[in-house]
């Protein structure tokens, strides 16, 4: 009888544990489970900056890279899958990328990277990219609502451009004075030319 007991118990505390073989919603991970560091190894996690790299434009130095562990690996050793949050801080602009990394055998894995809501939800910024008030905004105020640009141009006299590749095949230009604040707003259909 207290074999049976046992057994059971046991069964219970293992079907209780199964992991349920998929990442939780990001919008459902509870704050501050974060945990600073990765759990990629260094070919993987070079692979990954060099990813974020080419979405940044620029090349991304160690000591601006932060790396957070939000979600632990869930799935069978060699098919795990596991979030992490990485941010990339420069003088310029902070911006956060959620990093999903899928084990694709073992030794191996694949990662998806998704730039995360910056501060373009601020109150700040407004919910139409192409409506900054004129002559009031700063450059700088559009790198945070907008991140890094795309394209920089400066002129001799003191004037420069900020250019962005917007949705639906739209490039918008932000021309901005010599004491940084913004003139006018262009938008171009990019016609492929």
């Amino acid at each position: 009888m207290k074999y049976i007991i046992a057994l059971s118990l046991a069964l219970a505390l293992i079907s209780g544990c199964k992991s349920t073989e998929e990442l939780t919603p990001v919008s459902q991970i509870k704050p501050g489970v974060a945990k600073e560091g990765t759990l990629a190894n260094a070919k993987l996690t070079s692979d990954a900056k060099a990813g974020l790299e080419q979405i940044v434009g620029s090349a991304i130095h160690n000591s601006e890279l932060l790396k957070f562990v939000i979600q632990q690996p869930v799935g069978e050793v060699g098919s795990r899958t596991w979030r992490e949050m990485w941010i990339v801080k420069t003088s310029e602009n902070t911006s956060q990328y959620l990093m999903t990394f899928t084990e694709s055998g073992l030794g191996a894995a694949d990662f998806e990277i998704k730039p995360m809501e910056s501060d373009r939800s601020s109150k700040t910024c407004p919910s139409n990219i192409a409506k900054f008030p004129i002559g009031e905004t700063t450059s700088d105020h559009v790198i945070s609502c907008m991140g890094k640009p795309q394209h920089e141009d400066y002129n001799p006299d003191g004037r420069f451009v900020f250019l962005y590749e917007a949705k639906d095949n739209v490039i918008l230009t932000y021309l901005f004075g010599e004491d940084k604040k913004l003139i006018k707003i262009v938008g171009y259909e990019d016609s492929g030319d």
